[in-house]
């Protein structure tokens, strides 16, 4: 008993029915209810399916990203088909917009779901399309490389040249002489005579410069070690370029590989629709098969006699008009 309560009330959440409304109607009421929350499960469930998948395979996302793509496509599912059910009368223009867009969403479903079922057959037909696509880009890629693996040699003989000079000025002067002057103030002793024939003794300070030759190793010793640093700088980068050049093929196979494009998928589908009768007949069973689905609330609206619930609805919005008239 309390199952069938909580399933009712999960129906009516569900549907957008008012529970206490639909507890108090008839057994028909209620089973149009459950028929209803069937048919959005079964929408829904399929949905769920195609969100997550869309969402792990092409946006990339994780197990908890794409789970939470697959809630949002139920909930998106369950809003759409809540514009059926919650309106009293389906008129003319609610009927061919419901169909539009059913139509394009079973589209977009057996689109995604095609190309889960046809994975293996898009990745053999994706092998040859991702070697052409590695033939246009190693031909711009390798004279990127090459370009910068001519400018490296060029720096490097300028950098090598730049050290045989040096090393041809330190062999030639291995030292260098460094003529250091010193000032010295020596008092000297200078006596006078006064016109009173007096001896004056005057001191004054005289200067005396000596020099001194002091050898050093030649300066341009200690420029060696950073153009010695720079060569082999610029040896690691050449090495790293020519290795990449070795391997550019192997690593642009691998980028091609590694991105999956939706719109290059199905434009690979769209040539095994096109080349195999079978695939284009296993589209169009997904392809009818979501269309019905799709379309199963509304025929189901569509066919259904006025129940007890609506006509309770429409007392209550009749006794609410005469309320409000008599205010």
């Amino acid at each position: 008993m309390k199952f069938q309560i909580w399933w009712l009330k999960l129906c009516c959440f569900l549907t957008g029915y008012n529970y206490y409304i639909l507890n108090n109607c008839s057994e028909v009421s209620i089973r149009k209810v459950k028929k209803y929350t069937a048919a959005m499960l079964i929408i829904s469930t399929v949905w769920a399916f195609v969100g997550y998948c869309f969402c792990s395979r092409y946006l990339k996302l994780d197990t908890l990203g794409s789970s939470i793509g697959s809630i949002i496509s139920i909930f998106i599912i369950i809003q759409i088909e809540r514009q059926i059910l919650l309106v009293d009368k389906t008129n003319q223009y609610l009927k061919i917009t419901r169909i539009a867009l059913a139509l394009l969403m079973a589209i977009v479903g057996s689109l995604i779901i095609d190309q889960i079922i046809f994975k293996d057959d898009i990745d053999k037909n994706k092998m040859a399309d991702n070697q052409n696509q590695v033939d246009v880009l190693m031909p711009g890629r390798a004279k990127e490389i090459t370009n910068q693996l001519d400018q490296l040699n060029k720096t490097l003989i300028d950098k090598e040249q730049e050290r045989k000079d040096l090393l041809r000025d330190i062999n030639r002067n291995p030292t260098k002489q460094i003529i250091e002057t010193t000032t010295n103030q020596i008092p000297v002793s200078n006596t006078i005579t006064d016109s009173t024939r007096k001896s004056i003794t005057k001191t004054i300070l005289k200067s005396s410069v000596s020099k001194n030759i002091r050898v050093i190793p030649n300066p341009k010793i200690e420029q060696l070690k950073p153009i010695n640093d720079q060569i082999t700088s610029i040896n690691s980068q050449k090495i790293d370029k020519e290795n990449t050049l070795l391997t550019l093929k192997s690593v642009l196979e691998k980028e091609v590989n590694n991105k999956v494009g939706f719109l290059d998928e199905l434009r690979i589908m769209f040539n095994i629709l096109k080349q195999s009768t079978v695939a284009l007949t296993v589209y169009l069973i997904w392809l009818f098969f979501l269309l019905i689905l799709e379309l199963l609330i509304l025929i189901g609206k569509m066919n259904d006699t006025e129940s007890d619930y609506e006509k309770t609805i429409q007392k209550q919005m009749s006794l609410h008009l005469k309320k409000i008239e008599l205010l």
